[in-house]
C-alpha cells in the first residue's frame, strides 16, 4: 500500500469515528443521530433471525402452553360479558353478540352472597396475613443466613418438614385450638392460620436470598460502630426489597385464592371470603354461568393487577433467591 493510500484509509477511519480530515472533531450539530447501518439484504436478515430447530421446538411448546391457558380465560371473560342465552350454546359463537355488564352487577350485589362484601372480607384477611409474614419471615431468615446457634440445622429441617405437611393436617391441629381460645369463625383466627402456614416457605425463600448479600457490607458497618439492629434496618431490609416484593405477591395470591382454610374456619355468611362466595352463585333452577364468570373475573383481577404493578421487583427477587 502506497503512502497516499495509507493516508486516505486513515482519513476515512477518522471520518467514520467522528473526526474531521484536519484533525479536529465534528460539532454537535454535525454528529448523526443514528449509527451507520450495515448494508444487508432482507434475505440475509431473515436467515439470521430464523431460530434453530431446538429453539423452534421450545417456542412451539411455550406457545401451546400459553394457548391452553389463554383460551379458557377468554371463554370465562366472554361469558361474563354476555347473557346466558348467548353462551349456553358456546361462547365462541360471535354472531349477534350482545355486550352487557349485568352479570357483574348481579355478582357484586348477589342476594344470598354479595361479592362486594366478600371481596372486602378477603382484603381484611389477606393484607395482615401478607404484612406479618413478610416481617416475621425476614426476621427469622436473617439468623439462619448469618448466625451460628444450637439446633440451627434441626430447626431449619423442621421448617422444611412443616412445608411438606398437607393443609388438612394443619386444619386438624388448629380446629380445636381456635375453638378453645375463642378465635374460631373470626378474621383473626383465619389470619393466624395463614401466617403459620406461610411462614415456613417465606423463611426458606428469604434465607436463600440473604445468603447472596455480601457479608463485607455488614462488616464495614460494624467497623463504623453500627449495631446488629441498625445493620438489619439500614442494610438488610433495603437490599431485600426485591425478595420481599416476591414474597408479598406470592403470599397475597395464595391467601387471596385460598378456599380450604376459609371453608373450615369461617362459618358465618357475613364473614365469607370471595372463594367461598363464588360456588354460592350457581343458582337454584339453573347454573348462572354469566354471574359465576363475572365473579371469577373480579376475584382474579386483584392479584393479577398486583403482579403487573410489581413485576419488575418480583422477577429480581425470584431470580436472586433461586440462583443463590
Amino acid at each position: 500500500m502506497t503512502e497516499d493510500e495509507t493516508h486516505e484509509s486513515a482519513t476515512a477511519r477518522d471520518s467514520s469515528a467522528g473526526a474531521r480530515p484536519d484533525g479536529g472533531y465534528l460539532s454537535v450539530e454535525d454528529v448523526p443521530e443514528r449509527a451507520p447501518t450495515v448494508n444487508r439484504s432482507w434475505r440475509a436478515r431473515i436467515a439470521e433471525n430464523i431460530p434453530s430447530k431446538r429453539r423452534a421446538l421450545k417456542y412451539a411448546v411455550a406457545i401451546t402452553v400459553a394457548v391452553l391457558w389463554i383460551v379458557p380465560f377468554l371463554g370465562l371473560f366472554m361469558a361474563s360479558l354476555r347473557p346466558l342465552s348467548e353462551i349456553i350454546g358456546g361462547w365462541w359463537h360471535l354472531e349477534g353478540m350482545t355486550i352487557t355488564f349485568e352479570n357483574y352487577y348481579r355478582a357484586w350485589n348477589y342476594s344470598t352472597a354479595p361479592l362486594g362484601r366478600a371481596l372486602l372480607n378477603t382484603f381484611i384477611v389477606t393484607i395482615p396475613a401478607v404484612l406479618v409474614v413478610m416481617l416475621l419471615g425476614v426476621m427469622a431468615a436473617y439468623p439462619f443466613a448469618r448466625f451460628e446457634f444450637p439446633l440451627k440445622t434441626a430447626l431449619f429441617f423442621l421448617i422444611l418438614l412443616i412445608m411438606a405437611a398437607p393443609p388438612e393436617l394443619v386444619a386438624m391441629g388448629n380446629y380445636n385450638a381456635l375453638h378453645e381460645i375463642g378465635l374460631f369463625d373470626t378474621y383473626m383466627g383465619l389470619i393466624l392460620i395463614h401466617i403459620g402456614w406461610g411462614l415456613g416457605w417465606v423463611v426458606l425463600f428469604l434465607r436463600n436470598y440473604l445468603l447472596g448479600i455480601p457479608e463485607e457490607l455488614e462488616e464495614a458497618a460494624r467497623i463504623d460502630g453500627a449495631s446488629r439492629y441498625q445493620i438489619f434496618r439500614t442494610i438488610i431490609l433495603p437490599l431485600s426489597t426485591p425478595a420481599l416484593v416476591s414474597v408479598a405477591v406470592i403470599q397475597f395470591t395464595w391467601v387471596w385464592n385460598a378456599f380450604f382454610f376459609p371453608l373450615v374456619f369461617m362459618r358465618s355468611p357475613e364473614l365469607y371470603l370471595a372463594p367461598q362466595v363464588l360456588p354460592l352463585m350457581r343458582g337454584r333452577v339453573q347454573v348462572e354461568w354469566g354471574v359465576i364468570a363475572a365473579g371469577s373475573i373480579m376475584t382474579m383481577a386483584v392479584p393479577v393487577i398486583l403482579f403487573v404493578l410489581l413485576e419488575r421487583y418480583y422477577k429480581r427477587g425470584m431470580v436472586a433467591a433461586v440462583a443463590d
